[in-house]
């Protein structure tokens, strides 16, 4: 299903779905937990629709674990985020995956997640602020605490009663400090409300790191000289020249990755590109290195699998993207990152690193996505991004790369 259609199923068919299972809930007979000293015996983090959130909620999940020691730790995402969550160190087995691709397999999953879960006591923590259908996934389980964002006297927003311990929705936090504040609502006296009553620090020093293995680095190293040898002794920088079909307003030109190539190519001629992408991006990639017309230039968009692209991360000097899921990966790195800002604020989803630069030109419109309006836009000309200049981005990127 495409994003589009997931925000009109989630809105039109999850309001009246989520006022019908408010009124369920009122003649349940299931006793609340109740008390703040009982470990559960699962805590199960939902976060389905954007993989680079996962890299933001490591922090939370380390504080899960640190206040919840005797609670197994399970993690609910979609297609693709599974290797994600293998690189922050969970085993396959804490990891469920659900498929959106088709109403089937959304059904068959829930189904199987169902039985998965059972009768054992459970918490559900929701990452996904105001996403229906994650709020009222966590209720069916039958979660006997769920915890998520609510809007409370804002508009919007509505999720009916099913939230057990709310949280206020603070636009002013870091994605990373919301999610902590998520957890720690389970530590605050059960019935407060808002819940989470405590102070959330910066989270950058407790992000997810990713070591590469030296012999993955040697195989990734000869798979790239394979495909371009020119590239031998060159630092890499990488162009990720697309954003995922959840924001498209996210994407700057294609042109102008074209004139920020060039202009680095030229500068230094100790550098090589390598475009970096899904599968699903690689013709746009192969027009990318036609344009930039160096022998330098590789693509390996859609060939690399993602324990290889954050090698690729350890390999490089310099990440050049738009706001998008790479950006949180590379995050995990210690590679400098050039982050392109428009319609979504960096002060919520910005990279977790002090090696990161942002470009943000912070239009009187922008930002003009957030979780309160399910991140669509009905801007039909990005100029967030199309301002930004190509001039900025060269200076700024020659700045990065070591001497």
């Amino acid at each position: 299903m495409t994003p589009n259609r997931m925000r009109i199923i989630d809105r039109w068919i999850g309001i009246p779905i989520c006022a019908f299972a408010s009124i369920m809930k009122k003649f349940l007979k299931k006793k609340s937990i109740q008390k703040n000293n009982i470990d559960p015996d699962i805590i199960l983090f939902t976060c389905i629709a954007e993989i680079g959130a996962l890299f933001v909620a490591y922090p939370a999940l380390l504080k899960a674990k640190k206040n919840f020691p005797k609670s197994r730790i399970l993690f609910l995402t979609g297609s693709g985020g599974v290797d994600a969550l293998k690189i922050m160190g969970l085993h396959e087995e804490d990891i469920l995956e659900i498929r959106t691709d088709s109403l089937y397999l959304l059904i068959k999953d829930c189904l199987r997640l169902k039985k998965k879960i059972g009768s054992n006591i459970f918490f559900n923590i929701v990452l996904e602020p105001f996403t229906r259908f994650s709020h009222l996934l966590g209720f069916w389980l039958g979660a006997d605490r769920l915890v998520g964002c609510h809007s409370f006297n804002s508009e919007g927003g509505y999720l009916g009663s099913l939230i057990t311990d709310p949280v206020v929705y603070n636009p002013h936090l870091h994605a990373s400090q919301q999610f902590v504040a998520l957890v720690e609502a389970l530590n605050n006296k059960f019935g407060d409300i808002p819940s989470s009553k405590f102070k959330i620090s910066n989270q950058t020093r407790f992000r997810a790191r990713f070591h590469a293995l030296p012999e993955e680095k040697f195989i990734l190293k000869k798979k790239i000289l394979q495909q371009c040898p020119s590239l031998k002794n060159k630092k890499i920088i990488l162009l990720n020249a697309n954003a995922s079909d959840i924001v498209p307003l996210r994407k700057w030109p294609l042109a102008s990755f074209v004139e920020v190539g060039k202009v680095l190519l030229s500068q230094r001629d100790d550098v090589g590109i390598i475009l970096t992408g899904a599968k699903s991006e690689r013709d746009a990639c192969d027009q990318l290195v036609i344009n930039l017309e160096s022998s330098n230039v590789l693509n390996l968009a859609g060939d690399t699998s993602f324990r290889e692209l954050l090698t690729l991360y350890e390999l490089s000097v310099l990440l050049i993207s738009n706001d998008s899921g790479p950006v949180h990966f590379a995050s995990s790195t210690n590679i400098s990152i050039l982050a392109l800002y428009g319609p979504e604020t960096p002060s919520i989803f910005g990279p977790m690193t002090p090696s990161a630069k942002i470009l943000y030109l912070g239009l009187s419109c922008s930002p003009c996505v957030s979780p309160m309006n399910q991140k669509k836009s009905e801007c039909n000309d990005n100029q967030c991004m199309k301002k930004i200049s190509t001039e900025w981005v060269s200076k700024e990127a020659l700045k990065l790369i070591p001497k």
